[in-house]
């Protein structure tokens, strides 16, 4: 297994593009303190190798806020600890609670999600989360990204 500090909006200060990956580290950034990226498993589905599939734990801690970002593909994601605050600034994500409850996430608005939530985020929607408690977050996250991109794509939307 391979642990990293993240650099996402989970993780955003400078507007632009963040590379993550398994060597990175950056204790300048407190960001990048506050969340840490554990890859369980990852491949590439096909030979050519323009995608990565991950199977990630993220670990957010207490008070922690993430910057404003995008990811270059799909992600998946299900709050395994604590409650998660997450908010849509452009597009639209796909929210299925514990008991089964499915709901669109629009722009604009912002959700709670708690142990046994799920969250599909599509390629381009932009968005930020973060941990209004005292518990340390962990969510299970899988991906399908470009694999020639930044895990996440910090942005600086006029709304926030």
């Amino acid at each position: 297994m391979r642990k990293l500090s993240l650099i996402l909006p989970l993780a955003i200060l400078a507007f632009g593009s963040v590379v993550v990956n398994s060597q990175e580290r950056s204790s300048s950034n407190t960001y990048t303190q506050s969340v840490t990226r554990e890859v369980l498993a990852s491949g590439y589905p096909t030979q050519d190798q323009k995608q990565i599939l991950e199977l990630v734990r993220y670990t957010i801690a207490p008070r922690a806020k993430l910057p404003t970002h995008t990811h270059p593909g799909m992600q998946i994601g299900r709050v395994e600890a604590g409650t998660l605050t997450f908010t849509v600034v452009e597009g639209e994500a796909k929210v299925t609670k514990a008991n089964g409850a499915e709901l669109i996430l629009k722009k604009g608005k912002t959700i709670q999600l708690t142990v046994g939530d799920s969250l599909v985020e599509t390629p381009g929607i932009i968005h930020y989360g973060e941990n209004q408690t005292n518990k340390a977050i962990i969510i299970l996250s899988a991906s399908l990204f470009d694999a020639n991109q930044p895990k996440a794509i910090l942005t600086n939307p006029k709304n926030r």
